[in-house]
């Protein structure tokens, strides 16, 4: 995200670890977080779910797509256009139950918010935009340390993010990004609508994006570390429910199964 947001090196450089805080599980029976695990339900595509649930690693095609083995069968999964569904299901089913990320040094909003501010408003009120992002999320602390454990101190830095996946941290470049759309495409007013919202946003900030042309080669061989070992791995065990969506997106392919192999050999 570095070529969209030129300035962010100089507004953050913030690194995070886990928190090793022990919290009790909250059981959550909020009519609206029930009713948008009920929507992922409807939405869910069991073949797909199985096949992620249950897959094998085999390698990558590229920085954003891999081959991996279901059964017989031989897939290529877009893991990038995957991955976002992966978070936004964990954001919404272990709602007011992550771990923690704590970010160190914390980073300061305002200073962010002026970086998307200045990148995608006009330049002329990017201040005024910026106050509009520092307000909003300064207002909404309590709610938002509550539900997503994203925790904001008194100086309006943020000092936490939810642990969607152990051991994986978002790419802290998109934080811009991040604050400028949950302030202004987000539906603060209406509580259904703001976690439907919100949760897209916050799982696109968790969404992985492949390596900048000019990103350095260890850049690249620990990016993809992350999703053989992390994101993968994450799909499994009947933890996330693939939507029916991933169809139209075309991030799930057949490529070959392998007893059709067989009878094309046959033939020769």
């Amino acid at each position: 995200m570095s070529d969209i947001f030129p300035e962010m090196s100089t507004a953050t450089t913030s690194r995070s670890y886990i928190s090793s805080q022990k919290e009790p599980l909250v059981d959550v029976r909020l009519t609206s977080i029930l009713n948008l695990r009920k929507e992922l339900k409807r939405q869910l595509h069991p073949e797909m779910t199985q096949i992620l649930n249950e897959h094998t690693f085999v390698g990558f095609v590229d920085d954003r797509r891999a081959l991996i083995q279901h059964q017989t069968r031989l897939y290529m999964a877009d893991f990038c256009k995957i991955s976002f569904h992966l978070f936004h299901h964990r954001i919404i089913f272990d709602i007011m139950n992550y771990g923690r990320l704590i970010l160190d040094p914390p980073a300061p909003i305002r200073d962010l918010a002026l970086v998307a501010a200045r990148e995608l408003g006009n330049p002329a009120n990017a201040d005024e935009i910026a106050d509009q992002i520092f307000v909003r999320f300064g207002d909404n602390r309590e709610m938002l340390e509550e539900y997503f454990h994203i925790q904001i101190n008194d100086t309006g830095c943020i000092e936490s993010l939810p642990m969607l996946v152990r051991d994986f941290s978002p790419d802290y470049d998109k934080l811009p990004l991040f604050l400028h759309n949950a302030t202004f495409s987000v539906n603060w007013d209406d509580e259904q609508q703001f976690f439907r919202s919100f949760s897209s946003i916050l799982a696109a900030l968790y969404a992985v994006e492949p390596p900048l042309p000019g990103d350095p080669q260890n850049s690249k061989e620990e990016y993809r570390m992350v999703i053989e070992h992390r994101v993968l791995p994450a799909m499994k065990g009947g933890s996330f429910w693939a939507p029916s969506l991933l169809l139209t997106e075309n991030a799930l392919i057949q490529l070959v199964d392998v007893p059709d192999l067989y009878r094309i050999f046959e033939r020769c």
